[in-house]
């Protein structure tokens, strides 16, 4: 069998045949009108239908009525309504929009930490048992729930699945996972009720069955239902997978057609999601889950490579697989696959953005697709062709400059890249060999650039406004890269100091200014090893011996984003040290990633010296000082790597606009002070400059 086609193969659940295995996960896109679907989120879910997925799972369709509330729990008001039949609606479009596809659609019904019986009601926390805090920005609940609150919130359930039927849904999904309020009640962490509702797991699971029984009344044994739990919900005293097991069997007994395996509660103490978390952590999960179940499992937590996909389906980790962020950076991945060209895939970096945004209740954005932030209300290139063909040259072959000439390719525009590289990426090359996750991406912009006929791309040139000229464009976009911040201080161009810039310039090959012979023979090694990621990345972990560029005991000067990726991806076998003047680290991080980035990085040893500001290296190491105290010490150290991230650079741009007035400047170019731009903005910028010409 050919790789990725038993991925390919058609899957039952219940009654409903999907075309595949790869299901799109359910998350709240935050693409909603007061609680009603929108024109954004039909298109949302269609190009996923049009792109090959089998099932679409439409993310936090809330059952109680929310109108007029300001919910503590942001996310909540990205829901889609589900409790009156003026939602039906808006469900129907998204399913009448699936359907030609040969996409099914499921509804994933759901109660987040806060509920009301009715809209003459407060919204209020409430949860099995009072005595244990709520999820993220909720604190301690207000009420428990009393069995009369507990039979009207199974009747919210029941209507709102039946609404669901009625829009010509495929499938019902309960959420009762990841620490909202069905798990609340499973857990042992959260459930120390002692009526019939807790204590054992019949209890436990009271609710859960008496939402699947009244499900069953409203809509009939035909419709299936799907359960989405975390097997582990890594909570102290909480669920293991062993009580998962002894669960799975009597909530199965009431009528269950699937299971969705994911682990976890917002608030554990372990992550789940992030990319510190090793792809394919808890695929075991959904394994052990199949010992006690004849019904389709599936897991779907922090996957995103079609090898993990693979590997779920061929060696009987699940019967399909969940994805939902590498369907928001392509919705073609399945579609691609079925054509023969999974090298094709846009891959999803695991970089949270997009959860950053959805958990502090903002529209879904995406590093790497930017029409999932800009949505209908720009479109996509291939719905909005040119009317006339222009020549666009782009100036830099980074992730913005390579997304702007792809989407001006397929508007119908003849589009030059000229970079004084030696290949395409711009930072990501560097970036590559700091993370992993990155490797990919680089690889998608490789090949990317050749699928286009009407894309030519000039490498190893510089650019001024006479080579400008000479190629005689209609647009121009620029995307130099930004400027380095500088630090001026005595010592800081040392033999003791490296730079970002100069790790930047040997990744592409080039010998970095002022550098030595060591650094000649770091460059001319890469090159002849083709400039492989992994020879770059065992060069930079060298931390002893004649060929360390970077010594043993490091100084990270910077603990942004780029300092602390760094610090992270050089501390195996080192001592590093990290400072910054500012009283928090992380600045550039989102709120999904920077704590669990902080802890991890402590956790390795690194030292973390916040309110610190560099004041002069010497050949013994740094000399810092608290911005606070005035204190000063020396940091012993055989290497100063500075870090600062970049700023604004519009050097070339302030020449180029005089001679092409509408000419655009993006990515990191354009980072205002204090600021970190990321790939995000970059593909974003590039994606609007396109988009606009």
């Amino acid at each position: 069998m050919a790789k990725y086609q038993k991925l390919l193969e058609p899957l039952k659940i219940g009654n409903v045949e999907l075309k595949n295995r790869f299901i799109m996960l359910p998350m709240t896109i935050e693409k909603v009108d007061n609680y009603h679907v929108t024109d954004d989120l039909v298109d949302f879910y269609e190009q996923r239908a049009k792109g090959g997925v089998g099932l679409i799972e439409i993310g936090s369709c809330y059952v109680c009525d929310c109108f007029g509330t300001e919910p503590k729990y942001h996310t909540t008001t990205g829901a889609c309504g589900c409790w009156d039949d003026e939602f039906i609606p808006g469900f129907k479009r998204i399913a009448d929009v699936c359907h030609p596809h040969g996409a099914k659609v499921a509804a994933q019904l759901q109660l987040c930490y806060e509920w009301r019986a009715s809209g003459d009601d407060p919204l209020l926390s409430y949860a099995p048992s009072a005595d244990v805090p709520s999820g993220p920005f909720v604190g301690m609940p207000e009420r428990e729930y009393t069995k009369e609150e507990i039979a009207q919130v199974v009747k919210q359930y029941g209507e709102a699945a039946r609404r669901c039927k009625d829009a010509g849904i495929d499938i019902i999904e309960i959420h009762a996972g990841i620490g909202y309020m069905v798990m609340r009640f499973l857990s042992k962490y959260s459930n120390h009720r002692t009526d019939e509702y807790g204590g054992s797991p019949e209890n436990r699971a009271r609710l859960l069955t008496e939402i699947i029984d009244e499900i069953h009344k409203t809509c009939g044994d035909d419709m299936p239902i799907l359960v989405r739990i975390s097997a582990d919900d890594l909570m102290p005293d909480g669920n293991r997978i062993e009580d998962t097991l002894e669960l799975i069997p009597i909530i199965e007994a009431h009528g269950v057609d699937a299971w969705s395996i994911q682990a976890g509660f917002h608030e554990a103490p372990r992550p789940v999601a992030n990319q510190i978390v090793p792809e394919g952590e808890f695929i075991g999960l959904a394994k052990q889950c199949k010992t006690v179940t004849s019904k389709p499992v599936f897991p779907g937590t922090r996957i995103n490579t079609l090898d993990m996909c693979d590997k779920v389906v061929n060696e009987g980790y699940g019967d399909a697989v969940g994805m939902a962020r590498q369907f928001i950076a392509d919705p073609a991945t399945a579609g691609k696959v079925a054509a023969g060209h999974p090298e094709q895939v846009r891959p999803c970096i695991v970089c949270s953005r997009c959860l950053d945004n959805i958990f502090i209740g903002k529209p879904c954005q995406c590093s790497v697709n930017a029409n999932v932030w800009q949505g209908v209300e720009v479109g996509l290139p291939e719905d909005h062709p040119a009317t006339e063909q222009q020549h666009v040259v782009v100036v830099g072959a980074g992730p913005g400059g390579m997304e702007a000439a792809r989407v001006a390719a397929l508007r119908g525009h003849k589009v030059t890249v000229v970079d004084h590289s030696d290949r395409v990426g711009g930072l990501l090359n560097m970036a590559q060999v700091l993370n992993a996750n990155i490797e990919p991406l680089v690889s998608y912009w490789q090949g990317e650039a050749g699928l286009h006929d009407n894309i030519k791309v000039v490498l190893k040139q510089d650019v001024d406004v006479d080579y400008l000229k000479s190629l005689n464009p209609d647009q121009v976009i620029l995307s130099p890269g930004g400027g380095i911040i500088p630090i001026d201080v005595p010592g800081i161009d040392g033999k003791n100091v490296v730079k970002s810039e100069d790790i930047k310039a040997m990744c592409n090959g080039v010998v970095p200014e002022g550098k030595g012979m060591l650094w000649k023979a770091a460059v001319a090694a890469i090159k002849a090893q083709g400039g492989t990621v992994g020879f770059m990345r065992m060069g930079l972990n060298m931390a002893t011996g004649p060929t360390a560029i970077v010594g043993k005991r490091v100084v990270v000067v910077g603990g942004g984003f780029a300092g602390l990726e760094v610090a992270e991806a050089m501390c195996d076998n080192r001592e590093i040290t990290v400072i910054d003047p500012a009283k928090k680290m992380g600045n550039g991080i989102g709120i999904i990633d920077k704590n669990p980035t902080i802890n991890l990085l402590k956790k390795k040893g690194v030292k973390l010296m916040p309110s610190t500001e560099l004041i002069e290296v010497t050949k013994k190491g740094a000399k810092v000082k608290n911005v606070e105290t005035g204190e000063e010490q020396l940091l012993e150290c055989d290497t100063v790597l500075t870090s600062v991230g970049v700023e604004a650079n519009t050097t070339l741009y302030d020449e180029v606009v005089k001679v092409w007035p509408h000419a655009k400047l993006i990515g990191d170019a354009t980072t205002p002070a204090g600021k970190v731009y990321r790939t995000l903005e970059a593909v974003k910028g590039g994606y609007e400059a396109s988009m606009a010409i």
